[in-house]
């Protein structure tokens, strides 16, 4: 599955086990997904089936509006789920790769793009909840100096 150079939006899926040939179109638009498949047999071959998904593409994005552009902050902090811990990018890790497991809480942020880092707190050393919080401070402190 390859990127197509010609349209955003638009890409190519090629799935010879699966007799899947043509291109993906796809918008998502306050937090739903609106999606097109526009296979090479159908629309009569390459150059056609890469039309009529760019040409669904352009429409949708004209009838949905075009969205404001998100920093990357905005993504960091409102893209997911908090799960237990309540915070985005705070969970509960349980390591049961050795023979005596290990549990610790973790923070994950990303400073900058395509770096992520990690900061690990033991709840043997700290305790269950000061591990947390300081989970939530290590994650809170990441995001304030975060590179949009």
């Amino acid at each position: 599955m390859s990127k197509n150079p010609f349209s955003q939006g638009v890409t190519r899926i090629d799935r010879p086990a699966f007799s899947q040939h043509g291109f993906f179109a796809r918008i998502q638009h306050e937090g739903k997904i609106y999606r097109g498949f526009f296979s090479d047999k159908k629309w009569g071959g390459k150059p056609l089936a890469l039309a009529a998904a760019q040409e669904f593409h352009r429409q949708l994005a004209a009838r949905l509006g075009v969205p404001a552009h998100k920093s990357r902050r905005w993504w960091a902090e409102n893209s997911q789920h908090p799960g237990k811990s309540g915070i985005i990018g705070v969970h509960r890790v349980v390591n049961r790769q050795s023979e005596r497991p290990s549990s610790h809480w973790m923070a994950v942020w990303s400073p900058k793009p395509n770096t992520v880092v990690k900061k690990s707190f033991s709840i043997k050393k700290f305790g269950e909840e000061e591990a947390r919080q300081m989970a939530i401070e290590a994650r809170l402190a990441g995001l304030r100096d975060m590179k949009d």
